[in-house]
């Protein structure tokens, strides 16, 4: 065994403790990258196993050609024409459409379907269509109408908007469906359902069962036009699983780039940890090189020393993050069982090596730095205390020179990304810019840790003047060390601060085009139906648009139109006041599409004849109220003194459950002749739950490098303490009590938490305010807005975070009698 090797072995055993922070850095992230592959790999390997199986019994499928957009489905009498040829044995002829459903719960989109006889789905209630007027629904799509058995849907049949009704006659399981298995809103009926439900009368897909797969193919493909596409059934297969996987593969792409945090966020941790590790063993290092060792057997010690901790940790790491990938797939197939076929786990040889292999790179280059660093100071220089990289040294003043021209450089590209609206430009420009950040940290995180300390070490006497001194004593350590929580942190906030500017920011564009969160039209609303719909739980106000007919003289001709006006406190009810016309006594409003059609411009003179009496207005273009033209109330009861409503807008209370009041709307409407249900609540509702909903995955996702983070200030406080062992020992001879001595360190953790957090949350929110006006500056404007609530927590968890990092540092240091650490070499 080499000296070298056994340099390495020893150091290994006698200081083993001391790789376990870094260690567990590592291990979480090396199982976040391995549960992502596995998890990645299992969703594509189930899903293509299941897809595949669709088109098993099949030689050939027909389609209509994607490009022929006058002919979007087969002729209906192509699936005769097919059965006639040689070699078929059989066709499944599959018409589907989708179209508009009323239902209970509202308005909902829906895949009409005949499915096809090879994968007809189980029946787990009532029974399978048999008639036109008859349909069976999914689990997911019963649920999503708040349809059972025995209830009457209405469906759009045709783009002229004329109804249709079927009822519903079963419930049918397509969980392990290889194509409407996927959550997709599913109706099944007989082909001539299909028909009558949406007007489709041809075939979308015609699947053939023949001999040989390719003479199939090849006999339908010549009996057949040139304007249909007939391939294969492998070749069908392979298309449908690209197109299922493709959003698993972009899946595997998002977690692995929260991955490469994770373990970026461990580099910083472990690039910490071996630092001060040679730092502590300085001494050690000195006396091995003038008792003989060169600088090559020393570099060649540390690095083996850090392949072991690489090697060892990152199979733990493996290992754990196949565990979690198999808890989450056993939820999975829990919870997810309508939308996700059944998981069956699958460990490609990828997932066992790349994360190795990333762990080890990550802990060797970390450790490479520190170690060739170490390796040029000279014994006896050694054996005097180390001086720290300052702003003063040449090598400090490089550095801080490049992170300058970083910032300055990744500031202009965030400036011009928010200026041009593109989001490449402000992506590259947050990379430079935080790189620039972390650069010049040593200078600026010492300044901020001081500045914080100040105030907030005050109330804590000594013990926090100490505190402070010691955080920035070595304005590297504190740099690195709060560098990994500012990483972390900085992500969490600028999640956080674009979902909530992004949601300000959409809502905004929503309220103006639906400016009302529900409109209820009918042929003629009475006031009892307005007073009924304005009583249904959660609606929080109520205004009637009143109408007339009216005929219109001005310009060159006369025509009959519908005039509208608004109630007085309509301001109240719709979300955005001015998205809704408010005209003069003396105007009237048209939008530009009515103006044009009446030949009439802005300004022009017109005369309003109703019932009742005649006015003369002025034409103003604006926003009318639908197809109306809208006029001040004043003006509508000169021409009629009895108009009657045409539409009813409702305001929803703020916290209101937006489903179940918008299907008691739909209740009270479903008695009003000719009601049409309409209004952006439920919009609004699915984009912010859409956004909540990424925001807690996304944050769940980051809270692992923010651990990390925690991890890292534990460490280096752990081996700070062993640092200054004699120094703590002396304060002890001096006075300062135990409680003093953990309490120092208490505030020392939580100052650096503080600073990384501070720091984090300002870099956060101006990365978030330049992201999503480069994406929907375009389109809209796009105020910062803080979530106050969100930053405390952020904030709050982290001075927690910083105390729970203390405790075990502490007790260490307060455990040791100030004479044993007196004598302690």
């Amino acid at each position: 065994m080499s000296d070298v090797l056994r340099l390495t072995l020893a150091s290994l055993r006698h200081e083993s403790r001391r790789f376990l922070a870094p260690g567990l850095a590592v291990v979480l992230g090396v199982a976040f990258i391995a549960a992502t592959l596995v998890l990645t790999g299992t969703l594509q390997s189930s899903m293509r196993a299941s897809v595949a199986s669709h088109y098993e019994p099949y030689a050939s499928v027909i389609t209509p050609k994607e490009d022929a957009a006058d002919s979007p489905s087969l002729p209906s009498a192509s699936a005769d024409q097919v059965a006639a040829v040689d070699g078929v044995t059989s066709v499944d002829a599959v018409r589907e459409s989708w179209t508009m459903a009323r239902t209970p719960a509202g308005q909902r989109g829906a895949l009409v379907t005949t499915g096809t006889t090879s994968h007809a789905p189980e029946v787990i209630e009532g029974r399978a269509a048999r008639t036109p007027h008859e349909v069976t629904l999914s689990t997911a799509t019963a649920s999503s109408f708040g349809s059972r058995v025995g209830d009457e849907v209405t469906f759009t049949a045709a783009d002229d908007g004329s109804h249709a009704r079927a009822e519903v006659v079963g419930i049918v399981d397509v969980g392990d469906h290889p194509v409407y298995g996927s959550g997709t809103p599913v109706v099944f009926t007989t082909a001539a359902g299909v028909t009558d439900l949406t007007g489709l009368t041809g075939w979308t897909e015609i699947d053939v069962r023949g001999g040989d797969e390719v003479a199939t193919t090849q006999a339908v493909r010549d009996a057949l036009p040139r304007d249909v596409d007939v391939v294969s059934a492998t070749e069908a297969s392979d298309d449908l699983v690209g197109q299922v996987t493709g959003g698993t593969d972009m899946i595997g792409v998002l977690l692995t780039a929260f991955g490469a945090i994770a373990l970026f966020v461990s580099a910083i941790v472990i690039g910490n940890t071996f630092g001060i590790l040679l730092a502590r063993r300085a001494r050690q290092t000195a006396l091995l090189r003038a008792v003989g060792s060169t600088r090559g057997q020393v570099v060649r010690s540390t690095l083996v020393e850090a392949l072991v901790v690489g090697l060892v940790f990152s199979s733990v790491g493996v290992l754990v993050g196949i565990g979690l990938a198999s808890v989450l797939m056993a939820a999975g197939n829990a919870w997810a069982a309508d939308y996700l076929p059944t998981l069956v786990l699958d460990v490609p040889g990828t997932a066992l090596l790349l994360p190795v292999l990333a762990g080890v790179v990550v802990v060797v280059s970390a450790a490479l730095r520190p170690v060739i660093r170490s390796s040029r100071v000279a014994p006896l220089a050694a054996l005097r205390p180390d001086a720290a990289v300052t702003a003063r040294s040449r090598a400090g003043r490089l550095r801080i020179a490049f992170g300058v021209v970083l910032l300055v450089l990744g500031g202009s590209a965030l400036v011009a990304s928010a200026a041009i609206h593109q989001v490449l430009a402000g992506v590259l420009g947050g990379f430079v810019s935080f790189a620039g950040v972390l650069l010049v940290g040593s200078v600026f995180v010492p300044w901020l840790v001081r500045l914080v300390g100040a105030v907030a070490a005050r109330p804590f006497g000594p013990a926090g003047r100490l505190a402070v001194d010691n955080a920035v004593r070595n304005p590297a350590r504190v740099a690195g060390t709060t560098a990994a929580l500012l990483v972390g942190v900085t992500l969490v906030s600028m999640t956080a601060v674009g979902a909530a500017t992004a949601k300000s920011a959409l809502t905004d564009v929503i309220d103006a085009q639906y400016p009302a969160d529900v409109v209820v039209q009918g042929d003629d609303l009475t006031d009892d139906e307005a007073s009924r719909l304005a009583r249904v739980e959660g609606v929080a106000g109520d205004a009637a648009v009143a109408t007339t007919s009216v005929r219109v003289t001005g310009a060159s001709e006369r025509r009959d139109v519908q005039v509208a006006a608004l109630p007085r406190g309509i301001d109240d009810v719709v979300r955005d006041p001015a998205a809704v016309g408010h005209p003069a006594a003396d105007e009237v409003v048209l939008s530009e599409e009515q103006a044009l059609e009446a030949g009439l411009a802005s300004g022009d003179e017109v005369t309003v004849s109703g019932p009742r009496g005649r006015a003369d207005l002025t034409v103003a273009i604006g926003q009318p109220v639908g197809s109306g033209w809208l006029v001040d109330p004043t003006v509508l009861r000169e021409i009629d003194d009895s108009p009657h409503t045409a539409a009813v807008y409702l305001r929803l209370a703020d916290g209101a459950d937006v489903d179940r009041s918008v299907e008691g709307i739909h209740r009270v409407a479903a008695q009003v002749e000719g009601s049409q249900v309409g209004g952006g609540a439920q919009v609004r509702q699915a984009h912010t739950d859409a956004l909540d909903l990424a925001l807690g995955i996304v944050l769940a996702l980051l809270a692992i490098s923010v651990v990390i983070a925690v991890v890292g200030i534990a460490n280096t406080l752990s081996l700070s303490v062993i640092e200054r062992t004699r120094e703590s020992a002396l304060l002890r001879a001096l006075g300062l009590t135990r409680g003093q001595l953990r309490l120092m360190l208490a505030v020392e953790a939580v100052l650096l938490a503080l600073v990384g957090t501070l720091l984090g949350a300002a870099l956060g929110a101006g990365y978030a305010w330049v992201g999503v006006n480069a994406l929907l500056g375009e389109f809209t404007t796009a105020p910062l807005v803080l979530p106050w609530s969100q930053l405390a927590v952020v904030a709050v968890g982290a001075i927690l975070a910083g105390l729970l990092a203390s405790v075990l540092p502490a007790r260490r240091a307060a455990q040791v009698t100030p004479a044993a650490a007196l004598a302690a070499d």
